[in-house]
């Protein structure tokens, strides 16, 4: 589990700080409506409190003038050379790197078909995949002649003008806590390759090491990942992004214009509240325009909050309340009545503690020692209807307890 429950997004009316709460490696999330892209800034400063050292793709150019300061902040151009050059091994990148073209550009099965062919051939030959070499080699790809071909290197050959500015190793951004700013690109249709270029060579570079990475922040993701692609082919490069063991955010200020399949595939979503205002009209649960929904599937849960926006070029304040402040008698109180109480949910417990604490002190406390591993959610008979997600303390929770009551 990752340590993202002690950072947090925005304050709730209900439940104090608003937090991620504990994410799986592979836990995807999506942004969606107004002013996505500025939550997502938000939550990738929460990734970097968390020490997630995230990744971010800035696509649209949001999130430079808050996380500059923050984060390191490069030019795509300086790792862009690099991303053309292939992870070993080479096939299995280069297939991703046709995928990445087939989205970028949109293409048919049998132009991806093509570029696939190509990329191959490549990756026995050179190391690198750039427009300009794949242009060179697409004439001579065995089996396919023709239009298709001609077709095809006409729109490869308008990528040409992709420059790369440095040299930077792609290790570097692989460390993490790096923001890649593409705003600036020549064309919109260079800045949404590049996108997914970078992205092949994070998926391959993790399939190659065997190792698990952190966390990957892209923002206009419906540029990249459309709701329309051609029905003709599938997006390789999205299958293997969504399998990658990373926490992945990706958001979208037009979700009309985003893949389904991302959509489907996140198992933890934001809403602004003008955008879930239009699509959930029969929750009856309407929300201030300033705010936002968090919704997780896996606890079935909905929290409203208003987001804590970073000031441009500055550090986030308020600063969040460092972790270890707890109250020792309320950590008490909440642990002896889970263990009393199989069927104790966060709502229970607010109500049975408001008497004596605030109830956003309770709230986070709950936060933090399920982020501890002090107590787990986890679903339970109720004897009398749907199985309910309730609290149960862990063996170090009960630890805890006893040096508490002594």
């Amino acid at each position: 589990m990752h340590d993202s429950g002690r950072s947090f997004l925005g304050y709730s009316q209900s439940s104090g700080r608003a937090r991620f709460g504990s994410v799986g490696r592979e836990t995807k999330a999506l942004i969606l409506g107004e002013r996505a892209d500025r939550l997502a800034s938000v939550a990738a400063h929460s990734a970097h409190e968390s020490g997630l050292r995230p990744i971010v793709f800035d696509l649209g150019g949001e999130e430079v003038r808050s996380l500059s300061g923050i984060l390191d902040t490069y030019d795509f151009r300086s790792f862009l050379y690099d991303s053309f050059r292939l992870v070993e091994p080479g096939p299995w990148h280069a297939q991703l790197v046709a995928s990445a073209y087939t989205a970028a550009l949109d293409l048919t099965s049998e132009e991806e078909a093509i570029i696939n062919s190509a990329a191959l051939k490549m990756a026995g030959q050179d190391n690198t995949i750039s427009p300009a070499s794949l242009c060179d080699v697409l004439g001579a790809v065995e089996g396919f002649r023709g239009f298709y071909v001609d077709k095809l290197k006409g729109r490869v050959s308008s990528l040409k003008l992709l420059d790369a500015a440095d040299d930077e190793n792609f290790e570097r951004l692989s460390d993490g806590n790096v923001l890649v700013d593409f705003h600036r690109a020549a064309y919109p249709l260079a800045a949404e390759l590049a996108v997914a270029l970078f992205a092949a060579k994070v998926v391959s570079k993790l399939h190659a090491s065997g190792g698990k990475g952190g966390s990957v922040f892209v923002t206009g993701a419906h540029r990249i990942f459309r709701s329309s692609p051609r029905t003709t082919h599938g997006n390789r490069l999205l299958q293997h992004l969504l399998e990658a063991p990373l926490f992945e955010v990706f958001s979208s200020e037009h979700p009309h214009a985003l893949s389904p399949v991302l959509r489907d595939a996140a198992r933890l979503r934001f809403y602004s509240g003008g955008y879930w205002n239009s699509i959930r009209p029969e929750s009856g649960q309407t929300v201030l325009s300033n705010s936002f929904v968090m919704e997780s599937d896996r606890t079935g849960s909905k929290t409203v909050f208003v987001p804590r926006w970073i000031p441009e070029g500055s550090p986030l304040s308020p600063e969040p309340v460092p972790h270890g402040t707890s109250n020792p008698q309320l950590v008490r109180m909440i642990l002896e009545e889970v263990d009393r109480f199989p069927l104790t949910t966060r709502e229970s417990l607010v109500q049975y503690l408001s008497p004596e604490f605030l109830p956003a002190d309770v709230n986070v406390e709950l936060d933090d020692l399920y982020t501890d591993g002090l107590l787990i959610l986890e679903p339970k008979d109720s004897g009398t209807g749907p199985s309910v997600f309730a609290y149960t303390v862990t063996e170090a929770g009960r630890r805890r307890l006893e040096a508490l009551r002594r």
